[in-house]
């Protein structure tokens, strides 16, 4: 299989949680520590599934260790 391994990775996929990337505890949940996983798995669309979660999930019921943070919806 090594020949199929790509030397230098660049992405990180959805539902393979790869903790080493980044987390966050299940009482925790900051924009900041989201930061370092989220533009890892979500690229440039980061910022807009954080806006999204704001005013769906703003209780953050539906959540893991590398979910989405909510933030405050703002107009």
């Amino acid at each position: 299989m090594t020949s199929y391994v790509s030397s230098g990775p660049r992405e990180a996929f959805l539902n393979y949680r790869d903790l080493d990337i980044g987390s966050m505890s299940s009482n925790q949940s900051s924009f900041k520590n989201a930061q370092v996983y989220g533009f890892k798995y979500f690229k440039g669309n980061f910022q807009r599934l954080v806006n999204v979660k704001g005013k769906i999930d703003p209780d953050n019921f539906f959540k893991n260790e590398q979910s989405i943070p909510p933030v405050k919806y703002q107009v």
